[in-house]
């Protein structure tokens, strides 16, 4: 089973992640099959790109059973990290709007790659958490300069610091989702979303998304390369088995 679907059909790229067992955690399959997807989607210039999860799910975040197994889980997460980062920064500079459409988790990484989005519905019974505190981690795939600079500093150390859960009433209050809705409304509002963007000039949004880029989110890159380096030193250190170990006896 392919770890990411992927369909093209009447200028919509949907990418969907498609690991439902494991609410679609990211390992390293799955990670190279998402950055695939948007580099394909890059070159055949849709006009909206979709990205969603299988199964109810969205992402689980990082893939700690990959982590877990690894001999080497700093060198791991170093490769995965990359290939994560490499696929935010298509979508923050792809000529398509970029839709994520959330359903049951956003954890993690998972959290980081709907908030790279342009836009984002999200089923009223979701739930959002940075997540990387728990294991003894910093945050990578973007959380640390997206979610600060959406929110303000206060909430961002609030959220990661405590790694609390963020029901979507909370999310659509902190500008973290554009939509809430009913599971069985997200398709229905989905189409009329996109229905109403191809409706307006689509020649604008490279241009658009590179003001936003410059004003929100200046130095992403560079951002994201620090991240990718604490994220994976820390996870060479011997206490991050020990926190993994101590995860997976609790569940």
């Amino acid at each position: 089973m392919d770890a990411v679907k992927k369909s093209f059909e009447d200028q919509i790229f949907t990418i969907t992640l498609n690991r439902p067992d494991k609410k679609n955690a990211m390992d390293s399959e799955l990670l190279l099959g998402l950055y695939n997807a948007l580099a394909e989607a890059d070159k055949q210039q849709p006009a909206v790109i979709v990205i969603r999860g299988a199964g109810k799910a969205f992402c689980a975040g990082g893939d700690l059973v990959e982590f877990n197994e690894s001999d080497d889980p700093g060198g791991r997460i170093d490769i995965m990290a990359e290939t994560l980062h490499k696929s935010i920064l298509l979508i923050r500079n792809t000529s398509a709007i970029v839709i994520a459409v959330v359903e049951g988790v956003a954890v993690g990484a998972g959290l980081g790659l709907s908030l790279a989005c342009d836009l984002t519905i999200a089923g009223a019974n979701t739930i959002m958490n940075m997540g990387y505190r728990r294991i003894g981690l910093t945050p990578d795939g973007g959380g640390s300069i997206f979610l600060p600079r959406l929110i303000g500093a206060k909430r961002f150390n609030e959220l990661y610091l405590l790694s609390r859960n963020v029901t979507m009433a909370e999310a659509k209050d902190l500008g973290l989702v554009n939509l809430v809705c009913e599971e069985d409304q997200l398709d229905h509002n989905l189409t009329a979303i996109i229905k109403d963007l191809r409706a307006l000039p689509m020649e604008t949004i490279k241009r658009f998304k590179d003001l936003v880029n410059n004003s929100l989110f200046f130095g992403l890159e560079t951002h994201l390369n620090k991240e990718k380096l604490y994220v994976s030193k820390l996870a060479a250190a011997p206490l991050f088995k020990e926190r993994l170990a101590n995860f997976f006896r609790k569940r």
